[in-house]
């Protein structure tokens, strides 16, 4: 009879194994089960010709090798770029939070974001980029409040470092803002939005002698929701001015399942998926005002601390159109960094006629495999 202390540490291991085969790449797992898949192609179909070719092969890493070649690493690593950081920052909630006075303003800003991701196991790399466009109206209705509603468009493009696949996104909607000032130093705002839109996929399968590429397509539609609230303080020194703020912002983006098109055999069937981040902030920034003959204007320097609260690795699974048993390969999602500092360099320029202006750059610090800058100019004229 074993040993109880010694059966107790058999368990363990196996709830070591158990996880470490859900945190499987996908093409791990589509190696694994290949044959499995095989037995299920239809008879005449492009899968079982695909199939005919890599089970004869004398290769015996053939199998490896044609699941390599299709990149299924590519799908959790279109759910890592829908993780980037896309709160209003930089323009309608600033506007939001600094410009309280008793008339309507318009606003306008452009953002541009990009942002790069080295290899893991899990996910594969990519060199990703996107540009938000918003136009908004606030107003200041009561003492010490104002709102605001800005329209956004976001166009975001995904091209993969190995491989010619690649993700086209584009999301057009609203983010409602609102900013509540305390008094002179204290200052409470909130955004909440949602926009719609769609995405265009590309995922480009090879055959195992990495001849005659198949470009798999489709155009699955998704939607993005966000939303996020901040305590903002500031403490004047003479001309120069201590700014602090501590928040939590929220992302999820899901996109409808969708069925591949492009007849390599390898055509996949992808479920509904959603990408959820949950991430507290913790900002302090070193601003000046200085008066100058056209305006006033307003340095900042800021770096402030990110955690993500969500975005746990989880599980996900596809099939082949033509796999009758329709057979689940399941992968996992990579784990996300926890922590991450971000650095920032704006300035503000008031000019008169009620018209300003700001620009700003950023960058973020402390990722295990990516990094991401971002640079953002806007315009707002009180009306």
């Amino acid at each position: 009879m074993r040993h109880p202390v010694l059966i107790a540490l058999t368990g363990c291991v196996v709830l070591i194994d158990a996880s470490a085969a859900l945190a499987a790449s996908g093409t791990g797992a589509l190696t694994a089960q290949f044959d499995q898949i095989c037995a299920g192609a239809l008879p005449g179909s492009a899968l079982a010709a695909r199939c005919a070719v890599v089970l004869s092969s004398p290769n015996p890493n053939a199998r490896a090798i044609a699941a390599g070649l299709n990149d299924l690493e590519e799908i959790p690593g279109a759910g890592r770029g829908n993780a980037r950081d896309t709160a209003p920052e930089a323009a309608p909630r600033a506007e939001a939070r600094s410009q309280i006075t008793p008339k309507f303003a318009v606003f306008a800003s452009v953002d541009d974001n990009r942002s790069s991701r080295s290899n893991d196991s899990i996910e594969a790399a990519f060199d990703a980029h996107a540009v938000t466009l918003t136009l908004g109206l606030d107003w200041h209705p009561a003492d010490k409040w104002q709102l605001g509603l800005a329209l956004n468009h976001d166009h975001e493009n995904q091209n993969f470092r190995d491989s010619d696949g690649a993700l086209d996104a584009n999301y057009t909607g609203a983010i409602a803002l609102a900013s509540f000032a305390a008094n002179d130093h204290v200052a409470l705002d909130g955004y909440a939005g949602w926009l719609r839109g769609g995405q265009n996929i590309r995922r480009v399968v090879s055959f195992i002698n990495n001849s005659a590429p198949v470009a798999e397509t489709a155009a699955p539609n998704a939607d993005r929701r966000l939303a996020g609230i901040a305590l903002d303080a500031t403490f004047p020194h003479g001309a120069m001015e201590w700014r602090g703020a501590i928040g939590f912002d929220s992302l999820r983006t899901s996109t409808n399942g969708y069925t591949e098109s492009g007849g390599s055999g390898f055509d996949l069937i992808v479920p509904d998926r959603t990408t959820e981040t949950k991430r507290g902030r913790i900002d302090i920034a070193l601003a000046g005002t200085f008066s100058q003959s056209w305006g006033v204007w307003q340095p900042e320097l800021r770096l402030g601390l990110r955690h993500e609260f969500g975005n746990d690795a989880h599980p996900g699974g596809v099939r082949f159109v033509d796999d009758s048993n329709g057979t689940v390969v399941h992968f996992d999602t990579g784990a996300p960094d926890r922590d991450w500092l971000q650095a920032g360099l704006s300035a503000a320029f008031t000019f008169t006629h009620g018209n300003s202006a700001f620009i700003a750059l950023g960058r973020e610090f402390g990722h295990s495999t990516s990094t991401a800058t971002t640079c953002a100019i806007g315009w707002r004229i009180e009306l």
